[in-house]
Protein backbone atom coordinates (compact mmCIF):
# COMPACT_ATOMS: atom_id res chain seq x y z
CA UNK A 1 0.00 0.00 0.00
CA UNK A 2 1.53 3.50 -0.85
CA UNK A 3 2.10 5.61 1.87
CA UNK A 4 0.43 8.90 3.13
CA UNK A 5 2.05 12.29 2.63
CA UNK A 6 2.32 15.37 5.00
CA UNK A 7 3.88 18.49 2.79
CA UNK A 8 5.29 21.33 4.90
CA UNK A 9 5.95 24.18 2.43
CA UNK A 10 8.06 27.61 3.38
CA UNK A 11 10.85 29.75 3.25
CA UNK A 12 13.96 29.18 5.16
CA UNK A 13 13.52 29.86 8.62
CA UNK A 14 9.89 29.36 8.71
CA UNK A 15 10.40 25.92 11.08
CA UNK A 16 9.88 23.33 8.63
CA UNK A 17 12.62 21.10 9.67
CA UNK A 18 11.93 21.44 13.45
CA UNK A 19 8.05 21.35 13.13
CA UNK A 20 8.56 18.00 10.96
CA UNK A 21 10.85 16.46 14.01
CA UNK A 22 7.77 17.39 16.39
CA UNK A 23 5.30 15.82 13.93
CA UNK A 24 7.81 12.86 14.07
CA UNK A 25 7.31 12.98 17.77
CA UNK A 26 3.33 13.55 17.80
CA UNK A 27 1.95 10.92 15.17
CA UNK A 28 1.31 7.29 15.32
CA UNK A 29 2.28 6.09 13.10
CA UNK A 30 6.04 6.40 11.40
CA UNK A 31 6.90 9.26 9.12
CA UNK A 32 10.17 9.71 7.31
CA UNK A 33 11.17 13.05 7.10
CA UNK A 34 12.73 14.12 3.68
CA UNK A 35 13.78 17.72 2.88
CA UNK A 36 15.23 19.68 0.17
CA UNK A 37 18.28 20.11 2.47
CA UNK A 38 19.14 16.18 2.73
CA UNK A 39 19.45 16.47 -1.61
CA UNK A 40 21.85 19.38 -1.52
CA UNK A 41 24.00 17.63 0.70
CA UNK A 42 24.01 15.18 -1.79
CA UNK A 43 26.47 17.02 -3.96
CA UNK A 44 29.45 17.73 -3.48
CA UNK A 45 30.32 21.40 -1.78
CA UNK A 46 31.48 23.25 -5.01
CA UNK A 47 27.95 21.67 -6.99
CA UNK A 48 25.87 23.10 -3.86
CA UNK A 49 27.25 26.65 -4.67
CA UNK A 50 29.00 26.72 -7.42
CA UNK A 51 32.04 29.35 -7.64
CA UNK A 52 31.68 30.08 -11.49
CA UNK A 53 27.63 31.19 -10.54
CA UNK A 54 25.94 30.21 -13.20
CA UNK A 55 27.08 26.54 -12.68
CA UNK A 56 25.57 23.06 -13.35
CA UNK A 57 24.42 22.53 -10.08
CA UNK A 58 22.87 24.90 -7.56
CA UNK A 59 24.79 28.46 -6.51
CA UNK A 60 23.20 31.59 -4.22
CA UNK A 61 23.20 34.75 -5.75
CA UNK A 62 23.81 37.16 -2.53
CA UNK A 63 23.05 40.73 -3.52
CA UNK A 64 22.29 43.82 -0.73
CA UNK A 65 18.64 45.54 -0.71
CA UNK A 66 18.67 49.24 -0.86
CA UNK A 67 18.13 49.43 2.95
CA UNK A 68 21.09 47.08 3.40
CA UNK A 69 19.50 43.92 4.14
CA UNK A 70 21.11 41.08 2.66
CA UNK A 71 19.13 38.81 -0.11
CA UNK A 72 20.44 35.20 -1.54
CA UNK A 73 18.36 33.66 -3.99
CA UNK A 74 18.99 29.97 -5.04
CA UNK A 75 19.39 29.21 -8.37
CA UNK A 76 20.25 25.77 -10.61
CA UNK A 77 21.37 24.44 -13.78
CA UNK A 78 21.27 21.30 -15.61
CA UNK A 79 22.19 19.15 -13.07
CA UNK A 80 20.74 20.74 -10.14
CA UNK A 81 16.87 20.20 -12.44
CA UNK A 82 17.99 16.63 -13.21
CA UNK A 83 18.28 16.84 -8.73
CA UNK A 84 15.10 17.96 -7.92
CA UNK A 85 13.66 15.52 -10.45
CA UNK A 86 15.52 12.76 -8.79
CA UNK A 87 14.23 14.38 -5.24
CA UNK A 88 10.54 14.01 -6.39
CA UNK A 89 11.24 10.56 -7.60
CA UNK A 90 13.07 9.38 -4.32
CA UNK A 91 9.76 10.68 -2.45
CA UNK A 92 7.67 9.17 -4.75
CA UNK A 93 9.67 5.32 -4.38
CA UNK A 94 9.32 5.46 -0.53
CA UNK A 95 5.95 6.58 -1.16
CA UNK A 96 5.31 3.38 -3.06
CA UNK A 97 6.92 1.27 -0.86
CA UNK A 98 4.56 1.88 1.97
CA UNK A 99 6.46 4.78 3.64
CA UNK A 100 4.72 7.38 4.72
CA UNK A 101 6.65 11.09 4.59
CA UNK A 102 6.94 14.55 5.75
CA UNK A 103 7.73 16.26 3.04
CA UNK A 104 10.03 19.97 3.78
CA UNK A 105 9.93 21.92 1.16
CA UNK A 106 11.29 25.71 0.51
CA UNK A 107 10.47 26.22 -3.09
CA UNK A 108 13.32 27.46 -4.63
CA UNK A 109 11.65 29.36 -8.01
CA UNK A 110 7.67 29.00 -9.12
CA UNK A 111 8.19 25.52 -11.09
CA UNK A 112 8.94 23.75 -7.47
CA UNK A 113 5.45 23.54 -6.18
CA UNK A 114 3.29 22.83 -9.25
CA UNK A 115 6.04 20.19 -10.27
CA UNK A 116 4.78 18.52 -6.91
CA UNK A 117 1.32 19.07 -6.93
CA UNK A 118 1.44 16.87 -10.37
CA UNK A 119 3.82 14.26 -9.73
CA UNK A 120 3.38 13.42 -5.82
CA UNK A 121 1.94 9.96 -5.38
CA UNK A 122 0.63 9.25 -1.66
CA UNK A 123 -2.68 7.74 -0.95
CA UNK A 124 -3.34 10.80 0.92
CA UNK A 125 -1.47 14.37 0.83
CA UNK A 126 -2.40 17.09 3.48
CA UNK A 127 -0.82 20.69 2.29
CA UNK A 128 0.70 22.52 4.54
CA UNK A 129 1.59 26.21 4.41
CA UNK A 130 4.06 27.98 7.01
CA UNK A 131 4.38 31.68 6.85
CA UNK A 132 6.14 33.97 9.11
CA UNK A 133 6.82 37.62 8.99
CA UNK A 134 10.01 39.07 7.07
CA UNK A 135 11.45 40.21 10.51
CA UNK A 136 10.74 37.13 12.46
CA UNK A 137 12.20 35.06 9.57
CA UNK A 138 15.04 37.19 9.72
CA UNK A 139 15.90 37.08 13.43
CA UNK A 140 15.30 33.35 13.13
CA UNK A 141 17.73 33.15 10.29
CA UNK A 142 20.82 35.04 12.57
CA UNK A 143 20.22 32.61 14.86
CA UNK A 144 20.15 29.86 13.35
CA UNK A 145 23.20 27.58 13.90
CA UNK A 146 22.91 25.04 11.11
CA UNK A 147 22.24 25.74 7.18
CA UNK A 148 22.63 29.43 8.15
CA UNK A 149 22.36 31.55 5.14
CA UNK A 150 21.96 35.33 5.75
CA UNK A 151 18.96 36.67 3.03
CA UNK A 152 17.63 33.10 2.24
CA UNK A 153 14.72 33.98 3.58
CA UNK A 154 14.02 37.40 2.19
CA UNK A 155 15.70 35.87 -1.51
CA UNK A 156 12.75 33.34 -1.35
CA UNK A 157 9.91 35.53 0.05
CA UNK A 158 8.20 35.76 -3.22
CA UNK A 159 8.58 32.86 -4.53
CA UNK A 160 4.94 31.62 -5.65
CA UNK A 161 3.86 28.51 -3.48
CA UNK A 162 0.28 28.07 -4.84
CA UNK A 163 -2.92 28.84 -3.50
CA UNK A 164 -4.76 25.31 -2.59
CA UNK A 165 -3.41 24.29 0.92
CA UNK A 166 -4.90 22.22 3.61
CA UNK A 167 -3.97 24.28 6.02
CA UNK A 168 -2.18 27.33 6.41
CA UNK A 169 0.12 28.32 9.36
CA UNK A 170 1.61 31.75 10.46
CA UNK A 171 4.29 30.74 12.75
CA UNK A 172 5.50 34.36 14.14
CA UNK A 173 4.05 33.33 17.56
CA UNK A 174 4.23 29.65 17.48
CA UNK A 175 6.84 27.09 18.17
CA UNK A 176 7.49 24.32 16.61
CA UNK A 177 5.61 21.70 18.87
CA UNK A 178 2.79 24.10 19.01
CA UNK A 179 2.48 24.38 15.27
CA UNK A 180 2.73 20.20 15.13
CA UNK A 181 0.14 19.71 17.26
CA UNK A 182 -2.09 22.12 15.03
CA UNK A 183 -1.05 20.01 12.10
CA UNK A 184 -1.62 16.88 14.04
CA UNK A 185 -5.34 18.42 15.10
CA UNK A 186 -6.50 19.38 11.60
CA UNK A 187 -5.35 15.79 10.39
CA UNK A 188 -8.17 14.50 13.09
CA UNK A 189 -5.71 12.35 14.36
CA UNK A 190 -6.10 11.69 18.47
CA UNK A 191 -3.56 10.80 20.79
Amino acid sequence: MTGSAIVLVGVSSVGKTSVSEQLQLALREPYLHVGLDHFFSMFPYEWRDHPRRPGPGFWVDETLDADGSPRARIYYGEAGARLLTGMRAAVNALLAAGNSVILDEMPVDDSIMPAWRRELRATSTFWVRLTASLPVLEERERARTKGQQLGNSRGHYDVLAGEEWDLVIDTDDLTPSDTAAQIVKALGIVG
